[in-house]
């Protein structure tokens, strides 16, 4: 196993980010460190303890070429059109003008341009893997089997998120990709039992020096036995 070049759990915790404009596109990731860190994911939980997750690795330039330009497609589909159109859904899920204060506006104009950079640059990250699920997709968007679908799939894939920041590699959740399951499905030439749910581009950083991301203050969101009482505040 290789050495991790970041070994304090509460920094990988806290430092893995969405990171997009900060990928290495020129630094060749070798298989090796891929499938080492899918073998820790392979370690978180999972429902009816049932390894019901495939994961595809994608490395060949033809075929990132071709999933790059699916997610330009959901690009233009669900954000840039949506938004030039002034869809309201949209618009009050995405657009800049609609937050509360300048800074929030400008922080909304830096994750856009983060993901359009990312969207324009797909085809050379280095690695893409998707995240397929092979339990049947729910009927119903909460309750019933949606738990157990969504509640394993993206425990392994932050487990896999986790283990690459640890390696100095990072990757973002590109879940949008499931808009064109069926097409990546057909890309990559998988059964029809195996369900896209996301995509996780993968490369080294350029440096490592991530911080912990703005939060709420936790007594905003977390509370003891109902909604009356809060958690403690962090300065307290």
């Amino acid at each position: 196993m290789s050495t991790a070049v970041i070994t304090d759990i509460d920094e990988v915790l806290t430092t893995t980010r969405a990171v997009r404009h900060r990928m290495d596109f020129d630094r060749q990731v070798g298989r090796a460190v891929v499938e080492e860190c899918l073998r820790l994911a392979q370690q978180a939980p999972m429902g009816s303890n049932l390894e019901d997750w495939r994961a595809v690795a994608v490395d060949d330039p033809a075929l990132r070429r071709k999933l790059s330009e699916l997610y330009t497609e959901i690009w233009y589909e669900t954000v840039e059109r949506p938004l030039a159109g002034g869809e309201a859904a949209t618009t009050t899920r995405l657009s800049p003008t609609v937050r509360a204060d300048p800074s929030a506006r400008a922080r909304q104009r830096r994750v856009l341009a983060a993901v359009k950079h990312l969207v324009d640059h797909l085809a050379e990250v280095p690695v893409l893997v998707v995240l397929c699920s092979t339990k049947p997709v729910p009927e119903r968007p909460v309750g019933g089997t949606a738990s157990g679908y969504y509640g394993s799939i993206f425990p392994f894939a932050w487990s896999f998120q986790l283990a690459l920041r640890s390696r100095g590699l990072g990757s973002v959740l590109a879940t949008a990709m499931a808009h064109k399951a069926t097409r990546v499905r057909a890309v990559l030439g998988l059964p029809d039992s195996w369900r896209p749910v996301t995509l996780i581009p993968v490369a080294y950083t350029k440096g490592l020096d991530f911080r912990p991301a703005a939060r709420a203050d936790l007594a905003d969101v977390a509370f003891w036995n109902g909604p009356t009482e809060r958690a403690a505040t962090a300065s307290a």
